[in-house]
């Protein structure tokens, strides 16, 4: 341990983009800091691969499958024991071989934290399973979470000492991703953005539906564009065409992080309608380009980063009328869009990294 430096260890399934702007701030901040990541590739995402010196790494296995929750357990123990750390912040609570390691970090004089973006109405819940899930939070002193809903969702679980900061990018990063940024594109041109796996929380379908709308009562100088990948690709297609406006809608796939941010610069507002959403990072990438955000009340987000008609609109997941209002007031009117572009911008740090950092120290005393 370099001498000074305060040994913590993070933990997650595996690192994107996302991961090292808060794992870079932590060792920025002057800890000696361990990360761990279970496996060298996401189940679940395809993160752009990324690398830091700034911290030492250690990669628990090449992909889930070598990994039983006995060895996953007796693997972060070692990993944490290596580092010298008292306290360890880890994701994924709900895998059998975290909840081992944590119980065993916690008997052994460790201090285990858990890092979580749930909220009670990310959807239905059934009072056996939030019994489980309370018992899987036992062996924690804390947890850092991504809005003030996800604090009373573990004090409801039984975790009392829970603090914000967990949803968190580098907007510095983010401004740098493509510095020549657009400033002067025609106001009434710019399209309306969607960037989203295209699974069905992300409520696209709806989103189509609102957009035919809006072409429907404003012509078609706006373009709707989609940048993302997913199973319903083809069924949105197909929806596309049946609503008539397959011309005004640019399914764009899977885009690079610069693309997605030249995106952000020249659109008119980003259009995060999920019917379920933890919390939404992309608003932070958004408001980082000086984007007005229109997002659903289902969006952490909308706790933390987003001021309804200010920086953007909080709307209802399913109502269609307000929606289509929430674009008509930044599509029909420049002098509003431009007003909440600016505040987007000027809002952005409250999704800033240093967050994160603020967080930790805070579980930490």
């Amino acid at each position: 341990m370099p001498s000074g430096k305060k040994p913590i260890v993070l933990l997650w399934e595996n690192f994107g983009p996302n991961h090292y702007d808060r794992l870079n701030a932590v060792a920025d901040a002057g800890y000696d800091l361990t990360a761990i990541q279970i496996a060298s590739k996401s189940n679940m995402y395809d993160w752009e691969e990324g690398s830091s010196n700034r911290f030492r790494t250690v990669t628990l296995a090449k992909s889930h499958d070598e990994l039983t929750p006995p060895i996953l357990a007796r693997k972060i123990v070692a990993a944490v024991g290596e580092s010298d750390a008292r306290d360890v912040f880890m994701c994924h609570y709900e895998f059998p071989g975290v909840f081992m390691a944590a119980g065993w970090l916690r008997a052994t004089g460790r201090r285990p934290y858990a890092m979580i973006a749930s909220k009670f109405d990310d959807y239905d819940r059934k009072w056996w399973r939030e019994s489980g899930k309370s018992v899987l939070l036992k062996p924690y002193c804390g947890a850092i979470v991504g809005s003030e809903r996800s604090v009373r969702y573990m004090r409801f679980l039984g975790l009392k000492d829970a603090v914000t900061g967990y949803d968190t990018l580098s907007v510095e990063r983010l401004r740098l991703q493509n510095p020549d940024a657009i400033a002067e594109v025609d106001g009434a041109t710019r399209p309306f953005l969607v960037v989203a796996r295209l699974v069905p929380k992300k409520n696209i379908a709806f989103t189509l539906e609102c957009f035919a709308q809006y072409v429907a009562r404003n012509g078609t100088a706006r373009r709707l564009e989609i940048l993302g990948d997913g199973p319903l690709r083809s069924e949105l297609e197909a929806k596309a065409q049946a609503l008539g406006i397959a011309g005004q809608v640019d399914f764009r796939g899977l885009c690079p992080t610069a693309e997605v941010t030249e995106a952000m610069q020249r659109s008119a507002a980003l259009l995060l309608p999920s019917i379920e959403e933890q919390y939404g990072l992309v608003v932070i990438e958004a408001l980082a380009s000086g984007l007005p955000v229109i997002a659903s009340t289902q969006c952490g987000a909308t706790d933390v980063v987003l001021d309804n008609l200010v920086n953007g609109f909080a709307v209802a997941s399913d109502s269609h009328a307000q929606m289509l209002a929430a674009m008509e007031a930044i599509g029909t009117d420049e002098a509003t869009r431009k007003r909440m572009a600016a505040a987007a911008y000027d809002s952005a740090e409250r999704g800033d990294v240093r967050h994160f950092v603020a967080g930790l120290e805070r579980l930490m005393g």
